[in-house]
């Protein structure tokens, strides 16, 4: 295995073909770039009022057991969308999680967006061959990405994260984790992308680490 520890190219290449960069049929062309899809099935959700509700595909929960001293409560849900965001638009979601058989401590979103891949982009060079992982979009509004998590009960802010190459790992435990939460994915007005958002609630913290 690799370690992440090279310079990466100072140019991103084009997303197609690269390891780890999928096409998001989301928008048109590849790789989350180009123009953005107004079939999108989450497009009337601009407005906290019209949040969708996203449901869990797996939810795991393994109580204490009082006769191992090392056994702890551990606990896990997951859900997450794939949508896109026009020029001046924005989506919020509703994630429950005052209903889960757990009290959730940690919060963990993942969103690539414009073609990002989940890792950085690394480039490795050896014996004059170079091999190219994953996909930075180029830096700027268009793929810029902004995800805010509120309280549904009181919309206070729970935590926030911005990226402006499509890419945002967000983990808090901060916060009414157990009272319900909105999430509004946007950018500046000049937002413009396909994007994928993975959302995970656990009783504590998991590895995620990338390595290559």
């Amino acid at each position: 295995m690799i370690a992440a520890s090279a310079a990466a190219c100072s140019a991103s290449p084009s997303p197609e073909g690269i390891e780890g960069v999928e096409a998001n049929p989301l928008v048109v062309g590849g790789g989350g770039v180009g123009v953005c899809n107004q079939s999108d099935p989450y497009e009337k959700n601009n407005k906290q009022a019209t949040a969708t509700g996203l449901d869990y595909n797996w939810i795991y929960f393994e109580p204490a057991d009082p006769d191992y001293w090392w056994s702890v409560d551990t606990g896990g849900a997951y859900t997450g969308a794939s949508a896109s965001i026009c020029k001046n638009d924005e989506d919020w979601y509703l994630v429950s999680t005052s209903n889960l058989p757990y009290t959730p401590g940690w919060l963990s979103i993942r969103a690539k967006a414009a073609g990002a891949s989940h890792c950085p982009m690394y480039v490795y060079e050896e014996e004059g061959e170079t091999w190219t992982f994953g996909y930075d979009p180029p830096a700027g509004p268009e793929n810029t990405i902004q995800i805010d998590v509120y309280s549904a009960g009181t919309l206070q802010l729970v935590a926030s994260a911005q990226s402006n190459i499509g890419r945002i790992f967000l983990d808090t435990y901060n916060g009414p984790l157990d009272q319900d939460l909105y999430l509004r994915v946007h950018g500046p007005k000049e937002a413009h992308y396909g994007y994928e958002l993975s959302v995970a609630v656990q009783t504590d913290a998991f590895e995620d680490e990338c390595e290559y």
